[in-house]
C-alpha cells in the first residue's frame, strides 16, 4: 500500500513538472535568433496571470492592419518594472521589440517596449 502511494506520488510530480515546462518553452514557441520591432496602437492590455499580453494593430508595408500580440512576464514583474494595469490604455502609440512566434504569426515575446511617453522599458 506504502508503495503504490509512493508511485501515485511521483506520477504526479512528474505530470506536474511535465506542464510547467512545457509552459516556459519560449524557445519551442519562439525565436531568439532574431528580434522583430512593430509601432502600433493599443487596443487592448490583458494584464493577468501567468503573463501578461497587449494587443497592438500594426499598419503592415501595404497598409494592412494587423493585430499583433505581445506576450510579456507576469503581471508582478512588470508592477515591480512600473508597468500596472493603468499604464497602457486603449489608443496609445506604442512601439515593441522582440521574439517573433517560430509560427509566423503576429506574436512576439517582447522584450523592450517603448512607452507612449518616449520611455523604453526593457521587459525580459
Amino acid at each position: 500500500m506504502r508503495r503504490g502511494r509512493l508511485l501515485g506520488v511521483f506520477a504526479l510530480l512528474s505530470c506536474m513538472a511535465t506542464v510547467a515546462q512545457a509552459h516556459h518553452s519560449f524557445s519551442a514557441l519562439f525565436d531568439a535568433s532574431t528580434d522583430v520591432a512593430i509601432a502600433g496602437i493599443v487596443r487592448e492590455f490583458q494584464f493577468k496571470a501567468p503573463h501578461a499580453y497587449i494587443r497592438v494593430e500594426v499598419a503592415d508595408e501595404k497598409g494592412t492592419v494587423v493585430q499583433w500580440e505581445l506576450e510579456t512576464t507576469s503581471p508582478g514583474q512588470l508592477t515591480r518594472m512600473g508597468i500596472t494595469p493603468r499604464t497602457l490604455g486603449r489608443g496609445d502609440r506604442v512601439s515593441a521589440t522582440g521574439n517573433r512566434a517560430r509560427d509566423g504569426r503576429p506574436l512576439m515575446r517582447l522584450l523592450r517596449l517603448t512607452m507612449p511617453n518616449g520611455e523604453e522599458k526593457r521587459v525580459q
